[in-house]
């Protein structure tokens, strides 16, 4: 349910070695989108078929279109167990839920099915009904969902989708298997989520770019801003991309909890800074749903998020808000 808004910045250096530690990239197709990870490894260690697994592992366990998958099955009301990765995810989403009071809610699911952002092609034969989604509404609601133990409790008529969250949470373990290898200097990138650890290649800090929130990218001038990356994991949501139009309306895939309808607001990305991908991918997503205002005090009083808002101001040109720490990541 996310738009991929971020880029690695070309010119990530290349060499082969540092101080004896070999570069190792790898990438590939994963979770309908790209991974791009590059790592410091003391013995040139490649470990692209372990990587490969684990992203098997994490689909096979929280991926919504996988009729085999764990959420899957869950969601279809089959009694079995959760397992480790859906249940980090889990409280992960409960506890941005709580904090965001509400705005964040993968409990949704219905709503995005209802109103076709599953399907391969937006709103078709869509009918747009108020009484519809506000029925719908009756079962969304993440506080209505429990997990004891390894049990789900989960009402009728009620599903999840964690794809707000889990490519972040990707990321998240991968590093931590490089973590296991005695790897700490690397950049890991799933869809969009990534989280840079150590130097790279060339002894510095790694540096990364965000995409302009544009459906028409210009190579040339395609990054909305670069920054230096150390020890965090950067998240970015956005609304141009995936959307359903109707009578001039866009219709934005970011579904408002609250009201059942597609969120409304000037925001057009929002990046965050945090040290954990898994809460900086959610707390994007509940952004998207909060709007300029909104994000702009939660981020004040929530000195462990950085963000970066692009939106549109009253006479329809692009604005942008930094928050400071954010700010002095960024080089240009």
């Amino acid at each position: 349910m996310k738009n991929i808004l971020y880029s690695l910045v070309l010119g990530l250096c290349a060499c082969s070695s540092t101080d004896n530690r070999i570069l190792v990239k790898n990438s590939g197709e994963a979770q309908g989108s790209y991974y791009h990870i590059q790592y410091l490894s003391v013995n040139g260690d490649n470990y692209k078929t372990q990587i490969d697994s684990i992203l098997l592992e994490v689909d096979s366990s929280l991926s919504i279109y996988k009729d085999y998958s764990l959420i899957s099955k869950l969601n279809k009301r089959e009694n079995i167990k959760t397992d480790t990765l859906f249940n980090a995810v889990f409280l992960g989403a409960q506890k941005v839920f709580v904090e965001s009071e509400g705005n964040f809610d993968c409990s949704v699911s219905p709503l995005v099915n209802a109103w076709g952002f599953y399907k391969n092609k937006l709103g078709d034969s869509l009918v747009i009904d108020s009484a519809k989604f506000r029925k719908i509404l009756s079962y969304v609601g993440f506080d209505k969902i429990s997990l004891i133990a390894d049990s789900l409790v989960l009402p009728k008529g009620m599903s999840l989708d964690f794809n707000s969250i889990a490519q972040g949470y990707t990321v998240d373990i991968i590093a931590q298997f490089l973590e296991s290898k005695g790897d700490s200097n690397y950049l890991v990138e799933v869809g969009g989520e990534l989280l840079a650890k150590g130097k790279n290649a060339d002894g510095n800090i790694w540096r990364v770019g965000v995409d302009k929130p544009s459906e028409d990218i210009d190579e040339q001038e395609r990054f909305q801003f670069i920054l230096d990356l150390e020890n965090k994991a950067l998240a970015t949501s956005g609304n141009y991309r995936k959307f359903y139009e109707e009578n001039g309306v866009k219709y934005a895939h970011t579904i408002n909890p609250f009201t059942g309808f597609p969120a409304q607001n000037r925001l057009l990305s929002v990046t965050v800074i945090h040290d954990n991908c898994m809460l900086a991918d959610a707390y994007a997503t509940a952004f998207m749903v909060m709007g300029v205002k909104q994000s702009k005090q939660f981020a004040k009083t929530h000195s462990e998020i950085e963000i970066y808002l692009v939106y549109t101001g009253k006479d329809g040109a692009w604005k942008t808000f930094v928050s400071p720490n954010m700010q002095n990541r960024i080089i240009n």
